[in-house]
């Protein structure tokens, strides 16, 4: 047990191959309960895959992954009721196309948590009121812009009460423009206490919701620290090119 809180995820020698190319070269740290952690780091440097890795869409190929002191790596391991406990967020929204918002939202907690129809549509309701979408219930996703569409897959996730949040660039895809209203949703997660995990090229979301920061190069973390001495105080060489050329 970590002297910093409850551990959530304890990752050690963390490895992933494709084929003989090393993606994630013996990655271990540790993701504490209410944290938010930022991946940062060059394109193709593992950050994705480590963050897959964390609700076992990528497979290691050797090293240990802990979920509540629970190695979910082992072969015995329930993936799906696992999941359940896993938001996740990707670049894209991967909504279905031909249902509702609101059918989008309580499909997984009907069918997975055997909630009634009522129950779930008033949860959804709520969600959708909470990011400023309730109009939009009866909306399919194809009439949304990409920032709302997004939106409604953060909260999707939210339907699940999900114990931590994983993003994976969340606002890459968007327009310049659709960004800030993405970022404040997350934001707002943060104020509230869930543990979050996020791969991002948002310096300035990294420095103000970020509690610790991580620079993933090459697969290996080569510095992580607070979100001040990350970029203020940079150790690393490696670290210091990167946000000379970002910042």
């Amino acid at each position: 047990m970590s002297d910093r809180g409850d551990v959530l995820f304890q990752i050690t020698d963390l490895c992933k191959a494709f084929g003989s190319n090393l993606v994630l070269d013996h990655i271990s740290t540790e993701i504490i309960k209410g944290e938010v952690v930022v991946i940062v780091g060059p394109s193709g440097s593992g950050k994705s895959t480590f963050l897959r890795s964390l609700n076992l869409l990528e497979m290691p190929t050797s090293g240990t992954i802990c979920f509540e002191g629970r190695n979910i790596t082992d072969k015995k391991t329930d993936i799906n009721k696992y999941r359940q406990k896993i938001g996740m967020v990707f670049q894209h929204f991967n909504l279905f196309p031909h249902k509702t918002i609101l059918e989008n939202l309580t499909l997984a907690p009907i069918k997975l948590l055997k909630k009634s129809k009522e129950e779930a549509d008033r949860e959804a309701r709520e969600l959708l009121r909470r990011v400023g979408l309730e109009e939009k219930e009866s909306a399919y996703p194809a009439q949304l812009s990409g920032g709302q569409k997004q939106r409604i897959a953060i909260v999707r996730s939210l339907a699940m009460h999900p114990e931590v949040m994983l993003f994976d660039e969340p606002t890459s895809a968007l327009d310049p423009e659709m960004v800030g209203e993405v970022l404040q949703v997350m934001s707002e997660l943060a104020r509230e206490g869930m543990t979050m995990i996020i791969v991002t090229h948002e310096m300035g979301f990294a420095r103000e919701v970020g509690t610790r920061v991580l620079f993933v190069d090459e697969g290996v973390i080569k510095e992580e620290n607070n979100p001040q001495d990350f970029f203020e105080h940079p150790s690393n060489t490696r670290l210091r090119e990167f946000l000379s050329k970002i910042l």
